[in-house]
């Protein structure tokens, strides 16, 4: 079946060189994804003898695919990011500590890792603070508790405080 018809481009000013060269193309483009009605009504009759035979697709386990793996990697990179290992770091370090660490098998521990990394990424790290900070309470304390209470300043009589007895 053709795109458009030999007629439809001389309406629209082609030469009949011009007309011949978009037809010839327009076929190749239909010829290249084109199945004949016979070989696909062949395909649908194989495939369903396939179906009546009981043919199933091939198991895929999941947890083997690439993306499944990097997936799980990014959880545990997430899980340990948000551990208490990673609690003395800066947050917005936390990700570039993470990459610095060597994540295989037989490597040592993150407690252990992370000291090493401490020690020539130092600004990484919060400051250390005493374990017993003291307790805060609600307002400063500069020495003795206050007592009394705010004072009134002086009262004088006036005529009006006479007059209307305030």
């Amino acid at each position: 079946m053709a795109l458009f018809k030999r007629s439809t481009l001389r309406e629209k000013g082609l030469n009949d060189e011009q007309i011949e060269y978009l037809m010839t193309e327009s076929g190749r483009a239909l010829a290249a994804d084109y199945m004949a009605k016979a070989d696909l009504q062949a395909q649908i009759d194989a495939a369903v003898e396939a179906a009546k035979q009981g043919w199933k697709p091939e198991p895929v386990n999941v947890k083997e695919t690439d993306e499944y793996k990097k997936l799980e990697a990014d959880l545990a990179r997430v899980r340990a990011v948000n551990s208490e290992d990673f609690a003395a770091i800066k947050p917005k370090f936390r990700e570039t500590v993470y990459g610095l660490l060597d994540h295989a098998e037989g490597a040592k521990a993150i407690a252990e890792q992370l000291n090493d990394v401490k020690k020539d990424y130092e600004e990484y790290f919060l400051p250390s603070q005493d374990p017993t900070p003291a307790p805060q309470q609600g307002k400063p304390i500069f020495g003795a508790p206050t007592e009394g209470r705010m004072p009134t300043g002086e009262k004088k009589s006036t005529l009006e405080s006479i007059w209307f007895k305030k």
